[in-house]
């Protein structure tokens, strides 16, 4: 039975070993017992070392009392070899002859839980002795359980702090390694930003900036800031075309429609390029969405490249295609006008020059005349074709210049009418008037063609009979020569074209004529800095006036 159950159960009887080489200590000790109240007792008792030790290693008794002289050993070695190879404590009570604190101490140190003087005890000590031994074993064995459940939990707290440190060690491991990794990607998104920064700096024809998904400048660099008039480090913030918007009103329209087409790049994820106009200049912006790890779009890359030149080059090479266009156009116009106009006199030439010689007799000499004024006539329309093709070549090819001199107007005009008179329609009649002054400061020659030019078109659109009249004016600081007629007239629908290359109205196509004439006298009077308006009514007639600076 438990020690503690025997101290708190006093009806169970208490088995007690003695361990004395006297017999008569043994019925001492038993008479004692048997004087002891209110307890039973059961007393073995052995005489020798060896037997002692076998007793106790059973463990069949609940206290041992031991004498301290056991012959060749003392009772102290008893005590000391039989607690040395035992888990659990056992209560030794030590007889002695004589009681002193050495005694005692040494009785303690070996083990014994207490100690009495044999002659000198009673049953209220060994009472006493073999209670407190009993709790005095009980609670060192407590203790000793405490002490190896405590070390077992230290010991289970041990593993747990070696495992738990083994795991810490790992987590600090990994995390200097992520540490690691962490700062050699810093640096080399340090590096990448730097030479980005350096890319996007030196980008020469515009800006390249990052936006947030609310379309604010988060970066923004590069060499066309100041043909945006925009300053890189206030655009920090800003949202996309608001400093464009400030600067040029009359695009905000324009402005807001492309901040949308940016927006919607956010929304689908997908890149858009779009061309804008910012005061006289021209931009591509390309749009291009920055994914974060999830595929979603949460900032966007914008490239704005100044076009400016590449629309001023595309322009003028659409301005050459049209030229080209137009002087291919002009060339076949030439070709079927030059076709037209050169087989019609050279036929009639023909024609002509073979009657005559059919009219060989006095009888067909009115015949011969006749058809002589043809070939003159037909001859006369080759020269005038031929001239305006000099001319206009001379014009084109920058060989025809302005040599000045003093013209008397009035005198000058007289005689380019004489001059023309041999080519008149059968009636014409010239009719001159002059007012102010009449001298001149102009080039001769290039005037005389000018008019030269009218009176043909004049007499050439007039009928037979029908007057022209030639009237010049002399102003304060020009000359104003008018020209009217009573032809055809010009319809209203063509004189938007009068001046155009190889135009003929539409009233005019059966009469000859290259239609180069008016643009000729249009050139010459760019020449002479002067300009030339008409006024004209269908079959009425028409008033040609020109104004040269004198």
């Amino acid at each position: 039975m438990p020690f503690s159950n025997l101290i708190e159960h006093p009806s169970s009887t208490i088995r007690v070993l003695l361990i004395d080489d006297d017999e008569d200590d043994y019925i001492i000790t038993e008479d004692i017992l048997d004087d002891i109240p209110y307890r039973e007792y059961h007393l073995d008792w052995v005489s020798n070392y060896e037997t002692a030790l076998e007793y106790i290693k059973k463990g069949a008794h609940d206290v041992y009392v031991v004498d301290y002289l056991l012959g060749a050993k003392s009772g102290l070695d008893l005590i000391k070899e039989s607690l040395s190879d035992r888990e659990q404590h056992v209560p030794f009570i030590l007889l002695t002859g004589q009681g002193d604190v050495k005694v005692d101490e040494e009785a303690m140190n070996a083990g014994a839980s207490d100690y009495l003087v044999k002659g000198q005890m009673t049953p209220q000590q060994l009472e006493r002795a073999i209670r407190h031994s009993i709790l005095h074993s009980q609670h060192i064995n407590h203790i000793k359980d405490l002490n190896e459940q405590l070390e077992q939990r230290v010991q289970d707290r041990t593993r747990q702090l070696d495992k738990a440190i083994k795991t810490l060690q790992r987590s600090n491991e990994d995390l200097e390694l992520q540490i690691s990794e962490r700062k050699k990607a810093e640096e080399e998104l340090l590096k990448s930003q730097a030479i980005y920064k350096i890319i996007a700096h030196n980008f020469p024809y515009g800006i390249v900036a990052v936006l947030d998904e609310n379309l604010k400048y988060i970066f923004a660099d590069g060499k066309g800031f100041k043909d945006l008039e925009l300053d890189g480090e206030k655009i920090i913030g800003a949202q996309f075309f608001q400093f464009l918007s400030s600067n040029d009103p009359s695009k905000k329209e324009e402005y807001k429609q492309k901040f949308f087409l940016a927006k919607d790049v956010i929304t689908t994820g997908e890149e858009t390029i779009f061309e804008f106009g910012y005061k006289d200049l021209n931009y591509s912006a390309i749009i291009v969405p920055i994914k974060n790890s999830r595929k979603q779009t949460k900032q966007l890359l914008v490239v704005m490249l100044n076009i400016t030149q590449q629309r001023k080059a595309e322009t003028e090479i659409l301005k050459s295609l049209k030229k080209e266009r137009e002087l291919n156009e002009l060339k076949s116009r030439f070709v079927s006008m030059a076709s037209h106009e050169f087989r019609t006199p050279l036929s009639t030439i023909l024609s002509s020059v073979s009657l005559i010689s059919r009219y060989t007799s006095e009888s067909h000499l009115e015949k011969r005349e006749k058809h002589i004024k043809r070939i003159k006539s037909s001859v006369n329309n080759l020269t005038q074709i031929l001239n305006d093709f000099l001319s206009i070549s001379k014009l084109e090819e920058g060989k025809a210049k302005v040599h000045l001199s003093t013209v008397q107007i009035d005198t000058f005009l007289d005689g380019i009418c004489d001059e023309m008179i041999p080519v008149t329609k059968q009636g014409q009649k010239f009719l001159i008037s002059h007012e102010g002054g009449s001298s001149i400061k102009t080039d001769p020659q290039i005037l005389k063609n000018i008019i030269i030019n009218l009176l043909s078109n004049a007499i050439k659109y007039s009928n037979i009979g029908d007057r022209i009249w030639v009237h010049s004016e002399m102003g304060e600081d020009n000359i104003k020569i008018s020209i009217k007629d009573e032809g055809m007239g010009i319809p209203k629908k063509d004189q938007v074209h009068l001046f155009s290359r190889f135009f003929r109205a539409e009233n005019a196509i059966n009469i000859q004529g290259t239609g180069l004439g008016l643009n000729i006298v249009l050139k010459y009077l760019e020449m002479l800095n002067g300009d030339i308006s008409f006024e004209s009514k269908e079959d009425e007639g028409t008033t040609f006036t020109i104004q040269i600076p004198n």
